[in-house]
Formats: structure tokens, C-alpha cells, sequence
């Protein structure tokens, strides 16, 4: 009697965790698929940086002998 009593409680409990689980994953995505996208970042996007200066070898040169 006991045994039973105690085997439906666990049970409901089960239940009910999964329920508010599933409850709550629904909202998430729900609140993710409603929320429009922001605006970016301040600065925009990082462009990629300038190129070194191409050098010659004479240029080369004169940098590692001065």
C-alpha cells in the first residue's frame, strides 16, 4: 500500500519535471525565434588589416646594414 503510494508520487514527480522541461525549452525557443535580430556591434565588423609595404631587395638591404 505504502510501496504504491510512494511508486505514483515518484512518478507525478517524473511528470511534472518533464513537463515544466518541455515547458520551458518551448518558451526559449519561442522567445528566440520572436526577437528580432539587433543591431551590430559599435565600430561594424572587423575589416582585415592594411598590407605591409612591398620592398625590394635594394630596400632590403639598406634597412639591415643602416
Amino acid at each position: 500500500m505504502i510501496g504504491t503510494q510512494l511508486l505514483s508520487g515518484a512518478l507525478l514527480a517524473v511528470a511534472v519535471l518533464v513537463g515544466a522541461a518541455i515547458a520551458l525549452a518551448v518558451a526559449m525557443m519561442a522567445v528566440a525565434t520572436a526577437s528580432k535580430p539587433g543591431r551590430g556591434p559599435h565600430g561594424g565588423i572587423r575589416r582585415d588589416p592594411a598590407p605591409l609595404p612591398h620592398l625590394d631587395s635594394d630596400d632590403a638591404r639598406e634597412l639591415v646594414l643602416s
